[in-house]
């Protein structure tokens, strides 16, 4: 066949729909011997859930500069948001948000609901990617309420598994089980194997332990539920090492996300609790130098004020000569929240959990550490095996090893294929 000629309007929702059933070889069959810009973008859904993403990429961008050039606003939005859901899955987050934000928004004028949801959705987890909680929020209710009553099973099925992970990161453990069991119901109604395995696995990791909990000197596993039964007692501070914050009574008293230095210092005062901790060994869990000179201890002053203020009254870090303590209301208990594996290393393999390949750049700003200290982690993992690294410069990127491709990245581009 010619390559030149455009795959027909029957085949080509033959391919879609071959794609909405995980059979990316079976949509490159049909779209293959075909030219023009759905052909092209066919095969570049097709390649991308295959994880062929630079050659996916091209393909994508060829066929949104054609749907422009002809005036086709629909398809150009499609391709945008496919480009889109491909930077999700590299991880590249921010250009990922705003290429899906703005795919959203016009598939919606278009009249496209059920891709303009599924932009919605995928800009939702690029903000929940890198902890914006609350704008994830925002973008999947919006991705909710695109949604008509005829949307297709399969969509519903991924806005509940979706909302699922949110509520499991707010840690509403209930909330979130009755969103997973209705994903899975949906889910096994599509018949899609893979997101049944998602929805399945999502289930069974509620039930296993998710932190690690340290008060009066033990230390204990907890699951999802125990830690949201944990945070929301009266009467018990939670220093919370998972999201860096701290909770007084099941509110949030302090944020101290985008403040590494001070929650360093925060945690090594909880973890001395209700004792001191000397000034030296404070500035070195602070600062992480081992020889603490003048200049540290200037700067310990600075930051400890600083954390007071962070703090606003949840208790009192107090000075005693050359020793601080963090000082707490009478009859109020201390518990520190903190991952199941930690170090560095830990907190990577926890992200890379999802099955993406994550750049090193991407990985510190979702950990909120520097570059270089994520790249020394992953050196170790790498050498360990217990990641593997493909690429090279700024296309470098590290994966578990053998990950299963996951609802997170592979299967959002499902939906931008869906005929119609």
């Amino acid at each position: 066949m010619d390559a030149a000629v455009e795959v027909p309007v029957e085949l080509g929702a033959l391919a879609a729909r071959a794609l909405a059933a995980g059979d990316a070889l079976g949509a490159l069959r049909v779209a293959g011997p075909f030219g023009g810009p759905h052909a092209l973008a066919l095969r570049g859904i097709a390649l991308a859930q295959m994880g062929a993403y630079p050659e996916a990429r091209a393909a994508l961008e060829r066929a949104a500069l054609a749907f422009a050039a002809a005036g086709e606003e629909r398809a150009r939005a499609r391709a945008s948001a496919a480009l889109g859901e491909i930077a999700l899955a590299q991880r590249e987050l921010g250009e990922a948000q705003r290429q899906l934000v703005e795919a959203g928004d016009a598939l919606e004028r278009a009249g496209d609901l059920t891709n303009a949801a599924w932009a919605r959705l995928g800009a939702a987890r690029a903000a929940l990617l890198e902890g914006r909680v609350a704008e994830a929020e925002r973008a999947l209710a919006a991705a909710e309420a695109t949604v008509t009553g005829d949307a297709p099973v399969f969509t519903r099925a991924a806005l509940a598994l979706a909302r699922a992970e949110l509520h499991a990161r707010l840690v509403r453990a209930s909330s979130a089980r009755r969103a997973a069991e209705q994903a899975a119901a949906w889910a096994r109604a599509s018949g899609h194997p893979q997101l049944i395995a998602e929805t399945e696995r999502f289930l069974r990791a509620h039930d296993e332990p998710v932190a690690r909990v340290i008060r009066g000197g033990r230390e204990e596993l907890a699951r999802l539920a125990d830690v949201e039964a944990l945070v929301a007692a009266e009467g018990r501070v939670v220093v919370d090492s998972l999201r860096r914050r701290v909770l007084d009574g099941g509110a949030a008293r302090a944020d101290l996300s985008r403040r590494p230095v001070l929650f360093a210092m925060l945690e090594a005062l909880a973890r001395a609790h209700p004792a001191a901790i000397a000034s030296a060994d404070l500035a070195r869990a602070a600062f992480g130098v081992r020889t603490v000179n003048e200049s540290h201890r200037r700067r310990l002053r600075v930051e400890v004020g600083r954390l007071r203020a962070a703090l606003g009254g949840t208790g009192v870090v107090r000075a005693l000569g050359n020793a601080y303590r963090w000082e707490l209301g009478a009859g109020v208990e201390l518990v520190l929240l903190g991952p199941l594996d930690p170090g560095n290393a830990g907190a990577i393999c926890a992200l890379l959990a999802d099955g993406a390949a994550w750049s090193a750049p991407a990985i510190g700003a979702a950990l909120c550490k520097s570059t270089r200290t994520v790249q020394r982690a992953l050196s170790e993992l790498v050498l360990a095996r217990a990641v593997e690294v493909s690429g090279s410069g700024p296309s470098r990127r590290y994966a578990r090893p053998r990950a299963a491709l996951s609802i997170a990245s592979q299967m959002l581009l499902l939906g931008l294929a869906l005929p119609g």
